[in-house]
């Protein structure tokens, strides 16, 4: 089934609201109600606590879940072989939860941020294990572009370089995420588009105001990134995918009418 013209939510415009005791079926009749055909399955707080529960309610509402962001953490780049191991382990262990989910992407944060290379080996390593563990679950597991954040990484891992390692892997199983409000504060969307090419599949979409990721709505009047010219791009260039929107509203709390405003609105620009 082609995907192009589908608007997917990502579950982290509930992030706030789980936090503050909101249940998946809650946010499951916002998104059914919004119009949402698809979503991008997130972690409730907590990560485990909810997690059984809220994948078969998923299941049993009959939505279409386009992805699943992983929870691979810092720790797999760390220099403690057992630290490493033990991410590594709860990455699986939710995959492995949400493999109902299945077959779809897995979202998977590029870590290796640091000068020594010596992470960018333990980075290497890692995904390698998850790959190898993932994928007879049905999933593509997918790195995700790095945010430009020069007050907390060392360095900035551009598009180009993440493809490569991607394409070193030589798998259908290992591809990548593009996140429009990473890759456009240090990189041009349109040579993120061009560096990519074959191998995107899934996108995370917000805006920003140019200077560090925000998250903000499509339609922010603050916002400097032209989606709809964007997300052209990456169809030109092969993207096939979900248009999936992971964004979070000024004041952090949802509701229908706004979610269904920004559906609307996407599927407007993408036409």
């Amino acid at each position: 089934m082609k995907n192009i013209d589908q608007i997917s939510l990502s579950w982290g415009v509930f992030h706030e609201s789980r936090k503050k005791g909101m249940r998946a079926a809650e946010a499951l009749k916002q998104t059914v109600d919004a119009g949402y055909p698809m979503i991008e399955f997130v972690s409730p707080p907590g990560v485990f606590d909810d997690l059984d529960s809220d994948v078969k309610e998923v299941c049993s509402s009959g939505i279409q879940v386009w992805a699943v962001h992983g929870i691979l953490g810092i720790g797999a780049v760390s220099p403690e072989a057992e630290i490493r191991k033990q991410a590594i382990e709860t990455a699986y262990r939710f995959a492995a939860s949400c493999a109902e989910f299945c077959p779809c992407p897995l979202v998977e944060h590029y870590l290796d941020r640091y000068l020594d290379p010596e992470f960018g080996r333990y980075f290497r390593e890692s995904i390698a294990s998850l790959h190898e563990k993932v994928a007879p679950l049905g999933y593509t597991l997918c790195i995700e572009t790095a945010p430009y954040k020069p007050e907390i990484n060392e360095r900035y891992p551009d598009s180009n370089e993440i493809a490569d390692f991607v394409r070193s892997f030589n798998s259908s199983s290992l591809q990548m995420i593009v996140d429009f409000n990473h890759s456009n504060l240090h990189e041009n969307l349109s040579d993120v588009a061009r560096n990519s090419a074959g191998l995107v599949k899934s996108v995370h979409i917000s805006n920003n105001r140019g200077q560090r990721e925000n998250h903000l709505t499509p339609d922010h009047p603050e916002g400097v990134i032209d989606i709809g010219k964007a997300f052209r791009e990456f169809r030109e260039y092969g993207y096939t995918g979900a248009c999936n929107l992971e964004f979070a509203f000024d004041d952090k709390t949802t509701d229908v009418p706004r979610l269904r405003h920004i559906r609307e609105y996407m599927e407007n620009l993408i036409k």
